[in-house]
């Protein structure tokens, strides 16, 4: 069911398969800390859990398929915030959201990515996901490029990047964009 749920989501904020104003309309849901509409936090909620944990539901010792489910609700969440903050960074409202949100994107968000990034070689998939997360935060916020350099993120984009080039393509290229925003940050 979380995994059906995610894929919906991810169409449903795609701008490319729904109507603009209402996947950005849906982005911000998530993403803003509104106080009135609990669905939004709640959702931000399971992700950061999936991110920080590598846990949505707890996982007994051997359990491979609880496992490779949270593996692949963690990959559908940070596919997930690709899409939103992608979107929101060409409607150019990220920054907005980041600045609103600030404790979220600096104390959770932003060292869970450069956690996944980290672990390239072990799921470039979710690195590549999670460079490209980084890659528009750090184009939408200063404070989020100090945090991340905090993070020791270049040196861990520098390595995914490295395996990137024999492994993974796309993942060299997305992780090059933010290692130039960091190199020229510091």
């Amino acid at each position: 069911l979380n995994i059906m749920a995610f894929e919906s989501l991810m169409e449903f904020f795609d701008p490319l398969k729904t109507l603009s104003d209402v996947a950005l309309n849906a982005c911000k849901t998530i993403v803003a800390n509104d106080t009135k509409d609990k669905s939004g936090s709640e959702i931000r909620g399971a992700i950061a859990a999936l991110l920080q944990n590598g846990l949505l539901h707890e996982v007994d010792e051997g359990d491979a398929i609880i496992s490779d489910f949270n593996e692949t609700l963690k990959n559908f969440s940070l596919c997930f915030l690709s899409k939103t903050f992608a979107n929101m960074l060409n409607k150019g409202c990220l920054e907005t959201a980041i600045q609103d949100n600030s404790e979220w994107f600096l104390d959770n968000l932003t060292p869970s990515l450069a956690d996944e990034v980290k672990s390239a070689k072990n799921c470039p998939h979710n690195a590549f996901y999670a460079s490209e997360c980084l890659s528009a935060l750090l184009s939408a916020s200063k404070d989020l490029l100090k945090r991340a350099d905090e993070e020791n993120a270049l040196c861990a984009l520098g390595e995914a990047k490295v395996f990137g080039f024999t492994h993974h393509a796309s993942l060299a290229n997305v992780t090059e964009k933010s290692i130039i925003m960091l190199e020229s940050h510091c």
